[in-house]
């Protein structure tokens, strides 16, 4: 017995000093860790498996899974498990940033005529809401007794959360609820202290402002759960309190109330909610410029109808005693038939990559780097035969070191190369010092497609409209915008390329005085709005032929989109009535 007892002193001491030799399973296995966004550490970057680690560049750790979280970025992967993971090379997650309306659940304006269209198109119920006037428009106003908007039942996973609003309080004692969704959460006022509350119930309090009733105030709770709530006052990150978790469920989200009756009592203006946490940053700029206004399809007040009605018949009138100039009769060809190929690669309206006849999408296996990489070989070959390592490195791997550019090039290529083994029978080639793609015939992709009616359409040529298939290169570009979700600087001088060159093409069918079938030139106006939706030329003559066929309520909803988008993008208002001269 005194024996066995001193083998188990000896083996206890060893393991207390970490002194077991390689290849016992007693010892845990240490991994190098880095997150890095356009090849550079990130810096403060926390770790949901490990609370209140924080790190920049690399790092080891014995944890068995890793998930980097960081408030405004995204993750790539978002978690990886060490369990098969035998190499000596850090373990690299790449990071991204969140484009401000990234994970937006939903946005109200709570401007009168603003808030009944997007209520109207989601289905949600408001109760007892007015509308007052105040330096901020005429804006939402709720009485503290019976006001609220019931927004509908929502299963959203809320795994974290950001709220954001304007406010001018009229009470501040008691609890004042902003937004409620049943269970899960409550955002409010609570004696002056903003206050979020989670199941349990457990009330996060900040006591660090005391809230005035009578001021105009924008407030935003951040939530990470089990982490942190962070309170923002003015775009001011003011306080944080450790986090509770929140148990999702199904129950309808309230503004303005809860599900314990409290209701809030002042005007709210620009309420906002994402599933995402955001950054400092990010609330800071929604204090200063406020939150980009998504337009929306929804029914307009029906005095705006009569305004529109009476523009309309201004525009026909307009028309009907216009100088009849003389026309050019252009006859427009048939649409040229495509055979579809056993295979897409769809970058109109979106990069898509499909096998299996088209069946299945595989655009998912790419990991950002990885598509990049795609499609500076797919475009680069479409341009002018391929790219040279030089010019890749500079695009992918800028301040690299030369080795680290040959390493990064090659790893790269050949994960690529794996994914798309079976899927896509592309083949990526080293031939006469460029990198390029060998595309088989039966891949159909859209951009070779139009470029087979446009043989020079990324060399900024300008283009005789006379032996071009016109039709055809209208039907692809309606497909949709050249890779609109991908904001790459070395892309920017393609799409530059690509819009100079159909808007050349295209322009002159409605800027010249030609004769052209409607459906013909409809379709030659939407090519031209899909590049340039702001191209008043083309906003105008679809107003024209929607009169010039009795479609008034058509040709006002061309106003009423065109006002809207115009007003966005600018910030400043629009006067329809110069879409009729």
């Amino acid at each position: 017995m005194k024996t066995n007892f001193n083998i188990i002193a000896v083996f206890a001491f060893l393991w207390s000093i970490n002194v077991f030799p390689q290849g016992y399973d007693i010892l845990e296995q240490e991994h190098s860790v880095n997150v890095e966004i356009n090849g550079e550490p990130l810096k403060g970057v926390g770790w949901k498996e490990v609370p209140g680690l924080i790190t920049t560049g690399v790092f080891t750790t014995s944890e068995a899974k890793l998930s980097p979280q960081k408030r405004g970025y995204r993750f790539s992967p978002d978690i990886f498990n060490f369990d098969d993971y035998n190499t000596n090379s850090a373990k690299i997650f790449r990071a991204y940033k969140y484009h401000l309306t990234d994970k937006l659940k939903f946005h109200l304006p709570f401007q009168e005529n603003l808030l009944e269209n997007i209520l109207l198109e989601n289905g949600a119920t408001p109760i007892d809401i007015e509308y007052k006037k105040s330096n901020k428009g005429k804006v939402a106003y709720f009485n503290g007794v019976s006001s609220y908007i019931d927004y509908g039942s929502d299963d959203a996973n809320f795994q974290e959360l950001t709220i954001s609003v304007w406010l001018k309080p009229e009470k501040v004692s008691g609890s004042n609820s902003i937004i409620g969704k049943g269970e899960v959460f409550s955002a409010k006022i609570f004696n002056g202290n903003l206050q979020f509350t989670t199941p349990g119930i457990k009330d996060h309090t900040s006591y660090a402002v005391n809230i005035k009733p009578g001021e105009w105030i924008h407030v935003a709770y951040v939530y990470m759960p089990n982490d942190k709530v962070f309170f923002y006052l003015n775009g001011r990150l003011i306080d944080q309190k450790e986090a509770s978790t929140i148990a999702n469920t199904d129950h309808s989200v309230l503004i303005g109330s809860n599900l314990w009756g409290q209701y809030y009592n002042g005007l709210m203006s620009d309420f906002a909610m994402w599933n995402r946490a955001l950054s400092d940053d990010e609330i800071y700029s929604i204090y200063q410029k406020g939150i980009p206004v998504k337009s929306n399809n929804a029914k307009s007040p029906v005095w705006a109808y009569f305004a529109g009605i009476c523009l309309i018949v201004f525009i026909i009138v307009w028309i009907l005693r216009r100088k009849k100039f003389s026309r050019k009769i252009v006859k427009i060809e048939n649409e040229e038939t495509i055979v579809l190929g056993d295979y897409h690669i769809e970058l109109l309206g979106g990069l898509v990559l499909k096998s299996d006849n088209g069946m299945e999408d595989i655009t998912h296996l790419l990991s950002p780097k990885r598509k990049e990489l795609f499609l500076l070989l797919l475009l680069f070959t479409l341009k002018s035969g391929g790219i040279s390592s030089k010019k890749m490195g500079e695009i992918l791997w800028p301040n690299f070191t030369p080795a680290s550019i040959k390493n990064n090039r090659s790893t790269q290529i050949k994960e690529l190369r794996k994914i798309l083994e079976g899927k896509l029978p592309v083949d990526i080639v080293f031939s006469d010092k460029k990198w390029s793609l060998i595309i088989p015939n039966d891949i159909r992709i859209d951009l070779l497609e139009l470029k087979h009616f446009i043989p020079e359409l990324f060399n900024n040529i300008k283009h005789s409209t006379k032996q071009l298939k016109v039709m055809s290169i209208s039907h692809l570009v309606n497909k949709g915008p050249f890779l609109p979700q991908l904001d790459l600087e070395w892309l920017d001088s393609f799409k530059a390329d690509y819009g100079n060159t159909i808007l050349d093409i295209l322009t002159p069918y409605i800027e010249e005085e030609l004769e052209i079938e409607h459906q013909a030139l409809f379709n030659i106006i939407d090519a031209i709005l899909v590049i340039d939706p702001l191209y008043e030329t083309a906003v105008k003559k679809k107003i024209q032929l929607y009169v010039n066929e009795g479609k008034h309520m058509s040709a006002k909803k061309v106003m009423d989109s065109y006002k809207k988008l115009y007003e966005s993008f600018y910030k400043e208002p629009y006067d329809v009535s110069l879409l009729s001269n």
